[in-house]
């Protein structure tokens, strides 16, 4: 089960991992909020939930909720500790991209202690998109499970 997890995770990685590096560096050349925006990787919590139900779907799972829960939530997790690590490269160079600045919610600007922009404002931004993205995942891809579930027992049904 671990290696399919794996291998179901393994594409949807690095497409995040990609994204996280062209938008820092997008950013850093002072590209328009409006693209940065959408190469971030909070789209693809949207759209993963999908791949990984058709995944769990398509090469069976004796317990698809559950594996993707497990996939969802490992998924956010590792995606949220890219952008984590985006936060304190922000901190420490004091990077001026709208994100990070505290009046967004960040954790650069006038005020902001060690503490807070290298462990709480991070942390909590961890915290709050892994449970947001997991919960969302489950929703959109329990949809795809339930629909693909069902047309598989008609099917079943009308063969037999």
């Amino acid at each position: 089960m671990a290696s399919d997890t794996g291998n179901r995770l393994k594409w949807p990685l690095i497409v995040a991992a990609i994204l996280v590096v062209v938008r820092i560096v997008l950013e850093r050349l002072g590209a328009p909020d409006s693209i940065n925006n959408l190469l971030g990787v909070a789209w693809l919590h949207f759209l993963v939930p999908f791949y990984l139900a058709y995944r769990i779907q398509a090469f069976g799972s004796d317990r698809p909720y559950r594996a993707l829960f497990k996939d969802l939530f490992l998924y956010s997790l590792y995606t949220r500790l890219m952008v984590l690590v985006t936060y304190w490269m922000a901190y420490l160079w004091q990077w001026q991209s709208p994100r990070f600045l505290i009046a967004r919610g960040g954790n650069v600007g006038e005020g902001i202690g060690p503490f807070e922009g290298y462990l709480l404002i991070p942390g909590r931004n961890l915290v709050v998109w892994i449970v947001m993205a997991t919960v969302a995942g489950l929703v959109l891809g329990s949809l795809l499970l339930l629909i693909k579930g069902r047309g598989q027992k008609t099917a079943g049904a009308d063969a037999g």
